[in-house]
């Protein structure tokens, strides 16, 4: 049974260089990048509760072309083994269907498998946007909606 730590170091931007790479494959549309990247049964949810299968996913990209941007917050790093969660704020710059732009803002749980070759592959996303909050907020959830510049919503 393994533990699950916080990642070491040079564990830590391993992760990390996977979810930059990405991050730039799905700016750049590069559907091959992002076809090594995920895992064939990889499980992606969108921010709209929109559930893809990685077949799906990248026809989505494909088909999109949507990301304009992406900003990282602090992301924690726990591993168990060759198991790797990711967690930690993502903003999003999209492109909105018309023309334009919109940005979706929230929270996201990755989970990474290193594969028998060493490389670490993506196997589930969720995106949980920021929302209303309805009960006044309690002193350490106040420190999160402090650090992202919000304010505390009530019910």
């Amino acid at each position: 049974m393994n533990t699950v730590i916080e990642a070491e170091p040079a564990l830590r931007e391993e992760i990390l260089a996977v979810e930059a790479r990405r991050q730039a494959a799905l700016l750049a549309g590069d559907l091959d990048a992002l076809d090594e990247l995920f895992e064939d049964n990889l499980v992606h949810m969108h921010a709209p509760g929109l559930t893809h299968r990685k077949d799906q996913l990248l026809e989505h990209v494909r088909t999109r072309q949507a990301y304009l941007g992406m900003e990282r917050g602090e992301l924690l790093v726990r591993v168990a083994g060759d198991v790797a969660v990711v967690t930690g704020e993502l903003v999003n710059r999209l492109r909105k269907p018309g023309g334009g732009e919109r940005t979706v803002a929230g929270v996201v749980t990755q989970v990474l498998h290193r594969g028998e070759d060493g490389a670490w592959r993506f196997i589930s996303f969720q995106m949980t946007p920021y929302g209303e909050h309805v009960w006044a907020a309690t002193s350490a959830e106040q420190a999160q909606v402090d650090s992202r510049g919000g304010q505390e919503a009530t019910a």
